[in-house]
């Protein structure tokens, strides 16, 4: 088939609502997680080569943050072998038929530091960080996977970042909202940052955002992100507000004194965050929505009932 369009991690969060959404839909080869080992350099190539594919789309990542650190510096485990030889593995079977195939791999805010030296919002041109130390490990690996991206495929290749993913509905893994839900229903609502800077990715709009990257033949690095900045305590307080009818429903909490009472990695939450979408806009003439809008229309979507 021409135009067929090869989607890993397709069963997640993300690549799910692609699958479902994408107006490219009948054009998508769906191989299952157990179909289909990305860390697996002669599968990837066979694969590679077995179908005529005019574009990769790769969902696929070791996404458990918590889990990532575990693995710290140890790139024979899971999460840097999934997250950037699995990357290699797809853009080196590519490299020979790149002006056919166009890779596009899903990454991360966490990519940047969000620190007081280099603060976000940060806008598409911002060079990732290359330190290790000044990541968690999980950001530092797709970090290594944009490189990769770029020093394989050079501007053949595509990189869209996104931020704490949202949709409306997903029984099988929750999101940054839902979570809050489900923590408030069962009276296990905790303390939230009221001085971490973020955005937020309505995976709807990303969706839309690979649509016009695919149809178009955009290159290039690109952000899917609200338009706007928040805090998790004003987000939190704006969602059970609209869903639960609750004023001021989450206590606050500074991201300092949580790290002190936990042990954490001051890298684990990036304080200065948040994706800027300007550039993105403008090249795939498309409107990203503020945080308060994205609460709303998953609120229309049925969030939370």
């Amino acid at each position: 088939m021409k135009n067929l369009i090869l989607v890993t991690g397709s069963e997640g969060l993300v690549g799910s609502r692609f699958v479902e959404i994408s107006q490219r839909k009948n054009f998508l080869h769906l191989p299952k997680e157990v179909e289909l080992d990305i860390t697996d350099k002669s599968e990837i190539k066979a694969v590679i080569e077995s179908y005529n594919f005019s574009a990769v789309v790769n969902f696929a990542a070791f996404t458990n943050v918590g889990k990532a650190e575990e693995e710290k510096d140890d790139k024979e485990g899971d999460c840097w072998q999934v997250n950037v030889e699995g990357v290699r593995n797809f853009t080196e079977a590519i490299k020979p038929h790149k002006e056919r195939i166009h890779f596009i791999q899903i990454s991360t805010d966490m990519v940047f530091p969000g620190s007081l030296e280099d603060p976000g919002a940060y806008e598409e041109t911002h060079p990732p960080e290359s330190d290790s130390s000044k990541l968690n490990w999980y950001g530092f690996t797709k970090s290594e996977a944009e490189r990769v991206v770029g020093d394989v495929l050079g501007n053949s290749g595509t990189i869209l970042r996104i931020i704490y993913p949202v949709r409306a509905r997903f029984e099988a893994k929750l999101d940054y909202l839902r979570k809050f839900l489900k923590l408030y229903d069962a009276g296990k609502l905790y303390p939230v940052f009221s001085d971490q800077q973020i955005s937020i990715t309505y995976i709807d709009e990303a969706c839309h955002a690979i649509d016009k990257i695919i149809i178009e033949g955009h290159k290039g690095i690109f952000h899917a992100s609200s338009s706007d900045i928040t805090t998790p305590y004003e987000l939190v307080t704006y969602l059970l507000d609209k869903t639960r009818g609750v004023k001021d429903a989450p206590k606050a909490i500074s991201l300092e004194e949580h790290l002190t009472k936990t042990g954490s990695s001051l890298y684990r939450y990036p304080k200065f965050g948040g994706l800027k979408v300007d550039i993105t806009e403008a090249k795939l003439g498309i409107k990203f929505s503020t945080w308060k809008e994205i609460v709303d229309k998953l609120i229309s979507q049925g969030i939370g009932k």
